[in-house]
């Protein structure tokens, strides 16, 4: 058992794919596999003299690649997981299909004048996609060679050496190997520098970890101070001076302004910590009650799934400015915040009780137009339903179902 271990280990390295590109690879070798056996079908329903009935062994194999073939499809669509193992097994299937149909091709036309040859090299080139190992890469190049050799000096009267199909052998066998070994260089040069921006990304997301910290610790904590200072002078002066309480109080305003202002980075920084959306948002809400004294909470309904870092900030970056607006313009007496996670994607909504908006509200300043563009640059769209005169407000962001990269 431990041998069998030990030998695993040693094999990984060298069989594991690339999982940010396999997915998407099996994808379009699937659908290359259906395309194929349409044409296939086309051409024998155009001439059916070119159906071989006595290669029955061929037939089988037909069957069999269509099975694995079609059962592999089904898992992409049901979202289950396809590992490197089955775009092995689907890839050695490949291979003796392609083998298999030069096999034949040769036989009936007695010499190598086919093109039937030509299906090795996308085989190859996918395979090469795929695994990041170059020394698996050119051993299946060999596999591919050295079956396409055997077939062409077994399957016919044999290489006519006179006629120089010894040249165009080599030829062909040459460029097996240089399809794949071109591919995977072009493969690693991308993937490296694909790794490097992601490098660069989580190092980005982390000195924005360290800046909501700091934030927190130092800006955050001194407005809370001073806040609380502006509302001691207020108990202090009473009714003595009232352009002073006036004063004070529109201070105070601007400050709690900017306690709310200065939580958008400190609880973003959370989601870049790949906490959920709906915890940092509960969370937000609740600290917005605390520091307008406007009651506010949050409804959640269906189970969050896995969300983008870019759909997490997005969405949050809506709700921040969408309970601004209703602090800051609104003079909403509560605020509901709604995140229902739907079938079909994310439905986000802030809704106030408020004065409602004016007609012109989309000109005023730049609130709107960036939730619109929040909204945009995640697909999805801003709907906005304000009562007009008769008060209250719904800003809702939609947001429909998004593939989520590995490492999200």
């Amino acid at each position: 058992m431990k041998n069998v271990e030990a030998i695993g280990k040693r094999l990984k390295p060298l069989v594991e794919a690339d999982a940010e590109v396999l997915r998407h690879a099996v994808w379009v070798s699937v659908w290359g596999r259906w395309f194929i056996w349409l044409v296939g079908a086309g051409m024998l329903a155009r001439r059916p003299d070119l159906w071989y009935p006595e290669h029955i062994a061929f037939v089988y194999l037909n069957l069999s690649l269509a099975a694995v073939n079609g059962f592999v499809h089904y898992r992409l669509l049901a979202n289950r997981p396809v590992t490197w193992r089955w775009m092995l097994v689907l890839s050695a299937m490949d291979l003796a299909f392609i083998t298999a149909n030069v096999a034949v091709n040769i036989a009936a036309i007695g010499n190598l004048d086919n093109v039937t040859f030509i299906t090795y090299y996308p085989a190859l080139a996918i395979f090469a996609v795929v695994f990041s190992s170059l020394r698996l890469i050119l051993a299946w190049a060999t596999i591919a060679a050295l079956l396409y050799s055997v077939v062409a000096v077994t399957a016919g009267p044999g290489v006519d050496l006179g006629s120089g199909q010894d040249n165009v052998m080599l030829g062909r066998l040459s460029v097996m190997y240089l399809v794949p070994l071109g591919i995977s260089l072009i493969a690693r040069f991308e993937r490296k520098r694909r790794r490097a921006a992601m490098d660069r990304e989580r190092r980005m997301q982390q000195e924005r970890i360290d800046l909501s910290q700091a934030i927190h610790d130092t800006s955050a904590q001194t407005a809370y101070m001073i806040g609380l200072g502006i509302e001691g002078a207020m108990k202090m002066a009473g009714d003595s001076n009232p352009r002073l309480v006036q004063r004070l109080a529109a201070t105070a305003a601007l400050s709690r302004s900017a306690m709310w202002e200065l939580r958008r980075p400190i609880d973003m920084g959370r989601i870049f910590e790949g906490r959920d959306l709906g915890r940092v948002l509960g969370a937000h809400t609740a600290t917005f009650a605390k520091i307008t004294s406007v009651p506010a909470g949050m409804v959640q309904s269906g189970e969050e799934p896995p969300l983008s870092t870019e759909v997490r900030t997005g969405l949050f970056s809506i709700a921040h400015n969408a309970l601004a607006n209703a602090f800051l313009h609104a003079q909403a007496a509560s605020v509901e915040v709604r995140l229902d996670f739907e079938a079909g994607g994310v439905r986000m909504s802030v809704s106030d009780d408020g004065v409602g908006l004016p007609e012109n509200y989309a000109d005023r300043g730049r609130g709107f137009s960036g939730m619109e563009t929040d909204a945009e640059r995640l697909g999805g769209r801003l709907v906005v339903d304000s009562g007009g005169t008769a008060g209250g407000t719904t800003i809702t962001c939609i947001v429909p179902d998004q593939p989520v990269a590995k490492g999200d």
